[in-house]
């Protein structure tokens, strides 16, 4: 694991290629309030149920740190937050919009939640692997 010492963001390897711009967290919620409250209710649940973790707010995204970085949500203006999950497997799921292999190791699982019945057990299962996913 490599501490960049400029934004200290944590990475797999030393010296990975990254931005270390930041923005803030308001900004990727400017008139989406619907997608603001579906975030706050994501949060409460992880915090609850899956771990402590870390927000990091860069321009693309917002990701979630705990050990390692296990989730971004990307706010969308028709009330919706995109997640992308990282694991070592695709899911396989009707859930899933997208699955983007990013290595032979690493999958990016992207899912839209357009409710808070989406923030259910089988999406805590699959956050939870992630979390403890050891990279």
């Amino acid at each position: 694991m490599w501490t960049c010492p400029k934004c200290k963001r944590v990475f797999q390897r030393a010296g990975q290629q990254h931005s270390c711009a930041t923005k803030p967290l308001s900004e990727h919620f400017k008139n989406k309030q619907e997608a603001f409250s579906l975030y706050k209710n994501l949060l409460k649940v992880i915090e609850n149920k899956v771990g402590k973790f870390k927000v990091i707010s860069i321009p693309c995204c917002i990701h979630l740190f705990g050990k390692y970085d296990f989730l971004a949500i990307l706010p969308k203006k028709d009330g919706v937050i995109e997640i992308r999950i990282a694991l070592n497997h695709a899911i396989k799921d009707k859930s899933i919009v997208n699955c983007v292999p990013l290595s032979s190791t690493c999958y990016k699982n992207c899912m839209n939640i357009k409710s808070s019945a989406d923030i259910n057990s089988k999406l805590i299962g699959w956050l939870k692997e992630s979390y403890d996913l050891q990279r």
